[in-house]
């Protein structure tokens, strides 16, 4: 139960998003239309750290040590300056955190999703299996919020990745125009035969 209703909170909160104007993972919208899920959430300065989550094996399985693990959630800046998520990390849980790109700015009443469109974050070499229901701990570093530890960070079946929102494809492309046909040429009129002259 826990499952869906973690589902149905991260739908409404995407119901959310569109009604705002869905962009590229970057949303100016008030910070507080977007509630809390079954993720951890806590607080660093102006941002609002929520729904922090990882991603794991199917229920009854396990993520193998040494494998790699994705990382979602979503920061909400509640101030009137911008501030840039530059590191995450996960000591005695992964060898390594990488991310997609190396700053993830949160502008001014701002909403940014980690995890889905353009931002994601990876733990690499898990240093011990991972199944659903465990709880981790990791560490968030802005440059103007500074460090956060985030506490009771839930390991979620991979199942969910399918009820999150996804930003990148909020709008989807237009079609092509159709190429013209060109007309067809006439054919040419054929030259009447004349009859031979009459012998005299």
């Amino acid at each position: 139960m826990a499952c869906v209703r973690g589902r149905l909170r991260w739908a409404a909160a995407a119901a959310v998003l569109v009604l705002s104007g869905a962009g590229c993972g970057t949303e100016p919208v008030p910070p507080e239309y977007y509630p809390t899920t079954e993720g951890a959430n806590t607080q660093a300065g102006q941002i609002k750290i929520r729904n922090v989550s990882i991603l794991g094996p199917a229920p009854t399985a396990a993520a193998a040590a040494g494998s790699s693990a994705s990382v979602y959630f979503s920061l909400i800046n509640a101030g009137r300056v911008e501030d840039t998520l530059v590191q995450v990390g996960a000591e005695g849980v992964a060898t390594s955190v990488s991310m997609s790109q190396p700053e993830v700015r949160v502008p001014p009443l701002g909403l940014v999703w980690v995890g889905t469109g353009p931002y994601t974050v990876t733990l690499q070499g898990l240093k011990r299996p991972l199944t659903v229901g465990q709880y981790v701990t990791l560490r968030m570093r802005f440059k103007q919020a500074g460090e956060v530890t985030v506490r009771g960070v839930p390991v979620q079946s991979a199942a969910v990745a399918s009820s999150l929102p996804n930003p990148s494809v909020s709008a989807p492309s237009p079609s092509p125009s159709p190429t013209p046909t060109a007309s067809p040429t006439p054919s040419p009129t054929p030259s009447p035969i004349l009859s031979p002259s009459p012998t005299s």
